[in-house]
């Protein structure tokens, strides 16, 4: 996997954050059908998925068994919603 990098500016990226999810809610669907989560970290933020964005898509991965509890990559817009997760590289 490619490094960590800083956030680009020019496509929106606020910051990228190292986060554990704790749980998920399923929100109401986008204008366009897609859907929405509140995505809640053990440190006790929480950030929700910007609309009719595929990182929406890939949350319910991200929160089944295998990956509940292990570190997970964020990327957030400066509105704070999550435009991109990934696992961490990190332990």
């Amino acid at each position: 996997m490619s490094a960590w990098v800083e956030p680009n500016k020019k496509r929106g990226e606020s910051k990228r954050e190292h986060l554990v999810i704790d749980w998920t809610k399923r929100l109401n669907l986008s204008v366009w059908g897609n859907p929405r989560f509140d995505v809640h970290f053990t440190d006790g933020t929480a950030h929700t998925t910007k609309s009719d964005a595929s990182v929406s898509y890939d949350v319910d991965n991200f929160t089944g068994r295998e990956y509940r509890g292990k570190p997970v990559d964020v990327v957030l817009t400066r509105a704070g919603r999550i435009i991109y997760m990934r696992l961490s590289e990190e332990s």
